[in-house]
């Protein structure tokens, strides 16, 4: 016959394995919000490319000092609009593939070297402009263009039917 239990050995948990379940619940978390990681990766991405993550790392350096001038300096209505303008502008960079926007800016780049170097062909006349539109890479630049005025005016149309919606509102 079995013989009963005496006594019961508890389990001790090692520093290692506290450390391996701890990796995984990180590895878990990162899988679960892979996007959002993604987009975060690429918003410090481009403030570092544009230096303001250096910045704003030395203005939090110097302390609460620092901090209190910018808090009270936000406090004021002329700059609460920038600062608004400011997260929007983040927003958009969040919803822009930064591959598209790589190729835009390295055409403008590009573009302005051409214009310093003098070896920019003005297009003159109508048969010129139509010989112009033969061009793959200019007739690819016009569709971007139109595809981008297209999409600009429908939303100043939606803007201007939002206000006058607005304005009948307050008007009644």
């Amino acid at each position: 016959m079995a013989q009963a239990i005496q006594k019961v050995v508890g389990r001790e948990i090692t520093p290692e394995q506290v450390l391996y379940e701890s990796q995984l619940s990180i590895e878990d978390e990162l899988l679960e919000s892979k996007d959002a990681v993604i987009q975060v990766l690429k918003l410090a991405r481009l403030l570092h490319e544009t230096e303001f993550l250096n910045m704003a790392t030395a203005m939090l350096e110097q302390g609460p000092d620092v901090l209190e001038i910018v808090v009270n300096q936000a406090k004021q209505p002329q700059y609460a609009k920038g600062i608004k303008n400011m997260m929007g502008l983040v927003q958009l960079l969040g919803t822009i593939d930064v591959g598209s926007l790589t190729g835009i800016v390295e055409a403008l780049s590009q573009t302005s070297e051409l214009a310093q170097r003098g070896q920019i062909e003005p297009v003159h006349g109508p048969m010129k402009l139509l010989g112009a539109m033969r061009d793959p890479d200019v007739g690819a630049g016009l569709g971007f263009a139109f595809a981008l005025l297209r999409s600009l005016g429908g939303q100043i149309r939606a803007q201007r039917a939002q206000t006058e919606a607005h304005q009948k509102g307050s008007a009644t």
